[in-house]
């Protein structure tokens, strides 16, 4: 059905997108029972740009002979717009396939539920996610690709507020012991929370980072951001001689790896920042044809979650996102206020880069002795928080969609409750 349909409209004079997802993922589950999960999709999102330089997207579960007409009537409805291209045929250096066992989520269940004997569990999970790419396109692109990645998540308490540890890994040896263990170790800070006194420091951990920049750098750093005036950040400005800010797609070894982004681009590492100064805005094919710049490769169809969606059309997105200091140090921890957790990421402010979040999980640390703290209201923005930042830590782990060491911030605002 790919060639038919694109084949047809070839013969019609417009441009044609076949995006396919499908998708194998095996779920154990508990919050109150265990439940085992097996789901099984397939679906597919259909791009058509017609003779007049409009886009028209659908979506579906099933491709038919009235797909390409489909697709046609929803672009009457769109604006002519010349920056309407699909991308060209591209060499790609092509990742091997790569799929996880579902066979170990089993163990995994077995040894989270060790944590009962020691706090109460809300709910723990660990998924196996298996999924392929596929798309094809009008101007040659022809391009599939297998993934997979493991998710283990665990959520407890202990006459404390709700902590939680994630996992995102493509590692078969998934370690779960180190995330118990550093679950275990934060609600046994969090038992004894006392108010913050003082002015300190802000240490924001590996957790914290993924909260609070991994979907809010690809939205302060794209190129329709900087288009639109919606960001704070200016191109060629430097924000802070020591910081690196990097987009790494072909590290095989990272959950978010892969060899062509949403549209069948390849693959491409981005320097956002080199030496603290903003070099690279993020891009789709839209936005390079539109502001005739550099093609990052980083269109993306992610709705939150780890498997990109046949639902929607490209928009702009990241992979994997190092970050890194010239400063590291060995104690970052020390004479600080340290963040783990935060509430309200989803109402940071894009445009000015402001943000006003609650610490949920967070704790002062006094040359090793850690004293929880009560919620602590962390303000800010978060171009002043990369300007402020003045340190990383040695131990540079990924957790969810960052790369880093943790990060030391001086001069953040804290509002106690």
């Amino acid at each position: 059905m790919y060639d038919k349909l694109i084949s047809r409209a070839k013969l019609m004079g417009i441009s044609l997108e076949i995006f396919s997802l499908k998708l194998k993922e095996y779920t154990i589950s508990k919050e109150k029972f265990y439940v085992p999960e097996n789901v099984e999709k397939i679906g597919y999102g259909i791009r058509v740009i017609d003779d007049k330089s409009r886009m028209g997207y659908i979506y579906m579960k099933k491709l038919d002979e009235n797909t390409l007409e489909q697709a046609l009537k929803i672009s009457k409805l769109g604006e002519p717009d010349k920056a309407n291209v699909l991308p060209q045929k591209q060499p790609i250096n092509k990742m091997s396939d790569y799929e996880v066992n579902p066979d170990v989520i089993k163990d995994v269940m077995i040894s989270l539920r060790e944590l009962e004997e020691n706090v109460n569990l809300t709910t723990i999970s660990a998924s196996a996610i298996n999924y392929e790419v596929s798309i094809f396109n009008t101007e040659g692109v022809e391009v599939r690709e297998k993934r997979g990645v493991y998710l283990v998540q665990a959520v407890a308490s202990k006459n404390t507020p709700e902590v939680y540890e994630i996992l995102v890994s493509k590692d078969h040896k998934i370690p779960v012991n180190k995330l118990k263990e550093n679950l275990l170790e934060k609600i046994k800070i969090m038992e004894n929370r006392e108010r913050l006194e003082g002015k300190r420091d802000v240490v924001f951990t590996q957790k914290a980072l993924n909260e609070l920049l991994s979907t809010a750098l690809p939205k302060l750093f794209s190129a329709r951001s900087f288009h639109k005036g919606t960001t704070p950040f200016k191109l060629g400005e430097i924000i802070n001689e020591g910081l690196e800010i990097i987009d790494d797609p072909l590290d095989s070894s990272l959950p978010f790896s892969r060899s062509f982004d949403d549209e069948g681009n390849p693959s491409k590492v981005v320097n956002i920042t080199d030496k603290g100064q903003v070099r690279s805005p993020l891009t789709n094919s839209y936005w390079s044809v539109k502001l005739t710049i550099e093609n990052t490769s980083s269109a993306s169809r992610q709705l939150d979650s780890i498997v990109p969606s046949y639902t929607i059309p490209p928009s702009i997105g990241s992979s994997n996102i190092v970050i890194r200091h010239n400063n590291v140090e060995s104690d970052i921890e020390d004479n600080s206020v340290v963040v783990d957790q935060l509430e309200g990421v989803n109402t940071i402010d894009y445009s000015s880069g402001d943000f006003s979040l609650i610490a949920n999980v967070s704790w002062l640390n006094e040359k090793g002795n850690k004293t929880g703290l009560k919620e602590v209201m962390i303000t800010g923005n978060i171009k002043q928080l990369l300007k402020n930042l003045v340190s990383s830590s040695k131990d540079v782990e990924n957790y969810g969609k960052i790369i880093s060491g943790k990060l030391r911030v001086s001069d953040l605002s804290r509002v106690r409750p």
